[in-house]
């Protein structure tokens, strides 16, 4: 089965303010490159990969443009339209326009580019086919359910199949994070329309995680190993210092 990588980077990064006034947080730098270099990198030997779509804002289209041209990147930039944060259309709505205008093929491979991880991506979309024609999410252990407040929030079965999903919550009914990384079958597909169609908050995947645990199973794969969520300078300060170089 074909599968298409969709590359979400179509937020504004506010809470990174003023490093990403005027550049996308996806291409500050780290190491000798910058995130999306790594980003990319993770995606190395994921097999039957037969599109890689990036999903942008206006504002910042041009310099992903530029930044594939320099590195001669396989992967399509596709321009959401908006130009402000108060604008934007979420990232629900920038997954669905990269499956129908990008042309996306086979299954979804969607991770953010605010996400690194110290583990190849191979080893979760191997997991995760497993459980086809099912959606997985990737899934990660925090030390406490109280530093699990600003995540979505899964908890699952014996078989890994989640059984309830919140996203934020003040009282986090488990220590296991969602990741920024998904992967839904191609079967599944039309469930993103449809949960947009019936007006649920397409701001951020959590609120689509949430719905979709309601309509059908989803399926945990619990991963292990670093993991960064670069949304506040002090996490892209930390992840800057602890990289590899």
């Amino acid at each position: 089965m074909p599968v298409t990588v969709v590359l979400l980077s179509a937020g504004y990064a506010t809470r990174l303010y003023p490093l990403t006034k005027h550049q996308p947080k996806a291409l500050l730098p780290l190491g000798q490159g910058v995130i999306l270099d790594a980003v990319m990198r993770s995606l190395d030997g994921v097999p039957e990969v037969a599109k890689r779509i990036l999903v942008t804002n206006h504002s910042f289209a041009e310099q992903f443009h530029q930044w594939r041209t320099a590195r001669g990147a396989d992967v399509e930039i596709l321009d959401d339209g908006t130009q402000t944060a108060e604008t934007r259309l979420g990232a629900i709505r920038d997954l669905e326009l990269a499956r129908t205008r990008g042309g996306a093929v086979g299954d979804l491979l969607v991770l953010g580019t605010d996400n690194l991880f110290g583990w190849p991506l191979t080893e979760f979309v191997t997991r995760a086919q497993r459980y086809r024609p099912e959606s997985s999410i990737g899934l990660w252990e925090l030390p406490s359910k109280a530093s699990a407040s600003q995540f979505g929030v899964a908890a699952l079965d014996r078989d890994n199949r989640i059984t309830a999903f919140v996203e934020k919550s003040p009282n986090p009914p488990s220590a296991t994070v969602a990741l920024c990384l998904y992967y839904f079958p191609a079967s599944m597909v039309g469930e993103i329309q449809r949960f947009i169609e019936e007006g649920g908050n397409p701001d951020a995947p959590g609120y689509f995680l949430e719905w979709l645990v309601r309509q059908r199973p989803v399926y945990g794969v619990l991963m292990q190993g670093m993991w960064y969520d670069i949304g506040t300078l002090e996490a892209y300060q930390a992840v800057v210092k602890e990289w590899p170089r």
